[in-house]
């Protein structure tokens, strides 16, 4: 029996990474979102154009997207600790050199550093809670870690508006530097060194190239679909190259001995139902998300920031019920919890797929607030299966395929809604011009109306897909 001293002294330790992993997930939403609001204010300062100045955005999340399995993969291998650090001072560099940009290419290009800091820090930091806490406190502290994640994005496009309202947009990096130093400092400090059980520590670089093409090739067509259709040559072109890559990964990784991407993971029932359960819900979420500023500036006539003080009400649902549902995970397992979220949210959606015109501030904010109680009840408990489902040394690995089904997700769920949303248009007699001026959404409401719920009512199927795999994942409590 351990003496009462050393146990506290361990419950403070296991606080305090708990703590620093928040930072982590604080400071990743919060760049995130405080960027948004700069991009008016970086192409005048630039002399640009918003084509170009949105590949800072752009440049980001093809950067996660393509290494965060990979960066996790490096954490199973080498330590979760030295990876999740690095992170940090990654991620501290390129906001610092983000901030001095002189041109859109160096801030690009410096963004692009900040990804892949942040991407160390998104696939080890829960991956070192999965291993350094108990299992029985594991969805608990995922949901903080949630939590910490929507306050950032939360706080991001507020913080933001008010950095470059009073000392300039450099700021809005230059913020990132005393969180992320004291972040580091505490990892370094109270972080234990945890890795994989791996007898051969080689890195599978074809695996990784292939699987950062994949991914790049297939996020950066999704992210030019509502610009330029399913049918421009650039997009068939992009997603047959991430198609060959893929197949060459799946040929690559069944042939190696220390593959990047484990697929022996998926032979798992309760991991892969999760993860399928996931795809579908960020790309219905995702979907809806896209399509709400657009109701609700164009078609009800709301101002820019009373359009944002109600798309936050389902991050404010998020940031108080994640942390309950994630402690009630630890007790109830993930089936019945993750069932019932996915179901709420399908609710939401069909509420939102009934909105119109004239529609009040409470008529919309409740189904937006239902979505994200739903949401929240969903997230930690599946994050906490997906990790209780893996072995140790596939934390990290499990951890980064997380983020990327969930990023690749929502990108799919963005570009179906606004294909589906245009030819709902499209089919009411609406040309291209009609559609993308906004004289024509105040003189029919109606139309784009109709074609809103429409479409809200098909994305809201990917939701019910997610009630149906949360429900068949298994009974096994994690």
């Amino acid at each position: 029996m351990e003496p009462p001293r050393r146990t506290r002294t361990r419950q403070k330790n296991l606080t305090l990474i708990l703590v620093n992993v928040c930072v982590g997930q604080f400071i990743v939403g919060l760049d995130q979102r405080a960027l948004l609001v700069a991009l008016p204010t970086l192409t005048k300062s630039f002399h640009t154009n918003l084509t170009t100045i949105q590949w800072t955005l752009l440049i980001y999340d093809l950067t996660l997207v393509g290494l965060v399995i990979t960066l996790g993969r490096l954490g199973d291998l080498f330590g979760r600790r030295r990876i999740y650090i690095s992170g940090f001072l990654l991620f501290l560099l390129g906001s610092a050199l983000c901030g001095l940009s002189q041109s859109p290419a160096q801030l690009i290009l410096f963004r692009a550093l900040q990804a892949i800091g942040g991407s160390m820090i998104v696939a080890n930091g829960r991956a070192i809670v999965s291993v350094s806490l108990p299992s029985e406190e594991r969805g608990k502290a995922l949901g903080f870690a949630s939590m910490a994640f929507h306050i950032g994005f939360l706080t991001g496009p507020t913080l933001g508006g008010f950095l470059i309202d009073t000392i300039g947009w450099r700021w809005i990096f230059y913020i990132n530097l005393p969180i992320g130093i004291w972040g580091a400092y505490l990892a370094w400090r109270v972080m234990e060194e945890t890795r994989g059980d791996q007898k051969e520590l080689a890195i599978d670089f074809p695996g990784a190239l292939l699987l950062l093409l994949t991914n790049s090739l297939l996020i950066y067509a999704m992210n030019q679909i509502p610009h330029l259709g399913w049918s421009h040559r650039i997009v068939l072109t992009t997603i047959s190259l991430s198609g060959v890559a893929l197949v060459l990964l799946v040929i690559t990784e069944l042939r190696t001995k220390t593959p990047i991407l484990s697929f022996s993971l998926f032979r798992s029932r309760l991991f892969s139902a999760a993860m399928v359960s996931l795809f579908f819900i960020t790309s219905s979420q995702s979907a809806i998300g896209f399509l709400m500023p657009f109701y609700l500036q164009n078609i009800v006539g709301f101002s820019p920031s009373q359009m944002g003080w109600i798309i936050i009400a389902g991050s404010v649902v998020i940031v108080m019920v994640a942390p309950i549902a994630g402690g009630l995970s630890d007790r109830l397992g993930s089936r019945l919890l993750c069932t019932f979220g996915s179901a709420l949210i399908v609710v939401g959606q069909f509420f939102i797929a009934s909105l119109n015109v004239g529609s009040s501030i409470p008529r919309i904010i409740f189904p937006l607030a239902l979505s994200g109680l739903g949401w929240a009840i969903f997230n930690s408990p599946n994050q906490s299966a997906i990790l209780g489902s893996v072995p140790m040394d596939k934390a990290g690995t499990a951890s980064g395929m997380t983020a990327t089904t969930a990023r690749t997700g929502g990108a799919m769920g963005i570009a179906l809604s606004t294909t589906l949303f245009t030819y709902g248009l499209t089919a009411a007699g609406l040309t291209q011009l009609q559609i993308e001026s906004p004289q024509s959404w105040s003189a029919s409401p109606e139309t784009f109306v109709r074609s809103f719920n429409h479409t809200v009512h098909i994305i809201n199927a990917f939701t019910l897909l997610s009630v149906f795999f949360s429900a068949v994942r298994g009974g096994r409590r994690v």
